[in-house]
Parts: structure tokens; sequence; C-alpha cells
């Protein structure tokens, strides 16, 4: 069964990250390819906000783009794989699942960290919907 992200989902995600990692200040995370039934469009951005500690101090699911200095981008099947721990960050961008729209690879490459806990953290909050 696959997990459909809402805004309170969104935020159960901020509150887990830990603020140990290097962050931008903000990162998008655009799924494209959208289900009509979830309400948002044929887009939507997971939005994120970041202190200088790397805290996550806010998060938001956001119908359509939202502008970010980093921004990534993925059909919405593909972005939930990743979520749900069926496909690697890191595999999908050779494999053309994950793309960079703003920045790049290089410069994202430094807060590999953070994108690691960030999925972890997706894994728990949707596990535990489903039980």
């Amino acid at each position: 069964m696959t997990f459909k992200p809402t805004q309170d989902w969104a935020e159960k995600l901020c509150r887990e990250i830990t603020g140990n990692k290097r962050a931008p200040q903000e990162l998008s995370i655009v799924a494209v390819e959208v289900p009509d039934e979830l309400g948002y469009g044929p887009t939507m951005t997971l939005y994120f906000k970041f202190d200088e500690r790397g805290r996550c101090i806010s998060s938001q699911i956001i119908r359509g783009e939202r502008p970010a200095k980093y921004m990534l981008s993925g059909r919405y099947e593909d972005l939930i794989q990743i979520l749900e721990g069926r496909l690697s960050p890191f595999a999908a961008v050779p494999l053309g699942k994950l793309h960079v729209m703003r920045g790049s690879l290089g410069e994202l490459a430094e807060y590999m960290p953070l994108a690691l806990e960030i999925v972890e953290a997706a894994r728990r909050i949707s596990s535990r919907q489903h039980q």
C-alpha cells in the first residue's frame, strides 16, 4: 500500500530531522505526474526550510512548484518509491528518476547525510501510518 503525503506527514517529517547535519537554507522536492485523487494538480512540492544548525524549521506540501535554492524533481511514483525505501535516492539520479532542477550535483553532494536522514525519517513515518 502506498502512502499519500499530507501536510501533517510533512510536519512530522520536519520534526524527525535532527539538525545535526549540514543543510541548505531551503530545499524543494518537486513531484510531477501527481495522481488526480491527491488534489494537488499535476505538480506538487515538498518544501523544507532549515536553520543554520541544519534543523528543519518548516515543511510544506504545496500545489505546483515552490522555488528554492536547491530543487530536485521526479515523477510522483518514483519519489514515493524513494520515500518508502524501495528505491535508493542515489541510484535514482543515474537512473534518470531524480533530476536536479536548481543547484548542482556537486553542491548537493555535501548534503548527502541530510538526504539520507530525510529518507530514513520518511520511511519511519510512512511505516507507522501503515500499522
